[in-house]
């Protein structure tokens, strides 16, 4: 009996992706190997950082970078480390009074459920522009609305952002001109690898991504790359140091995991992995397509923008719906996650699947039990 299996905790088969709430992704027995490691001595928690760090920058051609404890701790980091750098103070001489006279600026479009971690240190927010609707003169539309307050600009990468937004290079462009960091919320944005670098070249000055999702690092870590200035006011003063970082804990094991994870991620092959998730799509395509109650898809690219083909499966019958089909999942042994996609559609994402667990789920669906037309 596993730990699992101890609490009363089924393992699921994830069809979804990358989420946070089924786990985020499976680390690799190199990187668990390396936590163990980590975990069986005490090191200087500082030096551990600023050493992890100046690897990470080194592997990814940044200036430098940070190990937090998630993607949302990077956002509220990088926006503490701005407002510092704002203010001409270092981040443990920080006063309520200089966020509440600090702004941050944020186009309406990026906006998120994740994004009130700007809010946290009561910095307020400047919105700009609307959802689905193009500036008609971005960098002068900018322009307006900074001021002698703002301490930073929030710009967002995902496939779930609304268009409407200008550019990050504009963005950047207009950011640099004022001397205005640039924060930009890359969680999901891996694959490709050479993200982790891109961004930073084409203007962000803070890039920030979860540890626990492509990268199949720790679920509790996150990784900041970008501009030295910032990331060396947050190894002053964020943790393991007392204030405004001190609650956002990452262990020794997380930053070893992380560190040992992205190793791992920029010496694998991307073609490979595409090829093989190309081929489940293909297989559970054929497999399903046989069956006259549903018609399977590939879709491309996946929920949050990644170059990763998952399959899009959708119910002729009209006695069913996705919902039905998704529940009948939910409720196999192994349960089965799978995103709805509305329309009497779901999805299957090999991203988070091996082969024979995309072909087992397929043959359940054909085994669904639907009721005769």
């Amino acid at each position: 009996m596993g730990i699992y299996e101890e609490l009363g905790v089924p393992r699921v088969i994830n069809a979804m992706g990358t989420y946070t709430i089924y786990g985020g992704s499976k680390m690799s027995r190199q990187t668990i190997q390396d936590m163990g490691d980590a975990a069986s001595s005490f090191i200087d928690l500082d030096l551990l950082q600023k050493k992890a760090g100046e690897a990470i920058a080194r592997l990814t051609k940044n200036e430098a970078a940070y190990i937090c404890n998630g993607a949302a701790a990077g956002i509220y980091l990088g926006l503490l480390a701005a407002v510092a750098l704002h203010r001409g103070k270092k981040i443990r001489y920080l006063t309520r009074q200089d966020f509440r006279c600090s702004e941050v600026i944020v186009f309406r479009s990026h906006r998120s459920p994740y994004d009130i971690v700007l809010e946290q240190l009561g910095v307020p927010v400047v919105e700009l522009a609307y959802s689905n609707h193009t500036l008609i003169s971005p960098e002068e539309d900018i322009e307006a609305v900074i001021s002698d307050r703002t301490a930073a600009i929030y710009f967002l990468e995902s496939g779930w952002v609304a268009p409407g937004a200008p550019s990050l290079k504009l963005t950047a462009s207009v950011a640099k001109k004022h001397r205005i960091p640039v924060i930009l919320d890359a969680a999901a944005m891996l694959p490709p690898a050479d993200n982790l670098w891109n961004f930073t070249k084409a203007g962000a000055s803070l890039a920030v991504f979860s540890g626990g999702k492509d990268l199949c690092g720790p679920q509790a870590s996150g990784l900041i790359v970008g501009q030295k200035g910032l990331i060396g006011l947050l190894l002053e003063s964020a943790f393991p140091k007392h204030g405004y970082g001190r609650f956002l804990k990452v262990g020794k094991e997380e930053i070893v995991g992380l560190y040992s994870a992205l190793c791992q991620y920029l010496s694998a092959d991307l073609g490979s992995r595409i090829q093989d998730a190309e081929s489940q799509v293909a297989s559970a395509c054929q497999l399903l397509n046989g069956h006259p109650c549903y018609l399977a898809a590939r879709s491309y690219p996946n929920e949050a923008g990644q170059p990763i083909p998952r399959v899009l499966v959708t119910v002729c019958h009209v006695q069913m719906d996705e919902h039905k089909i998704l529940k009948y999942l939910s409720a196999l042994t192994p349960p089965v996650i799978a995103a709805a996609a509305g329309k009497q559609s779901f999805y299957l994402n090999p991203m988070t699947l091996t082969k024979a667990e995309m072909e087992w789920v397929c043959h359940q669906l054909l085994q669904f039990p639907f009721p005769q037309q």
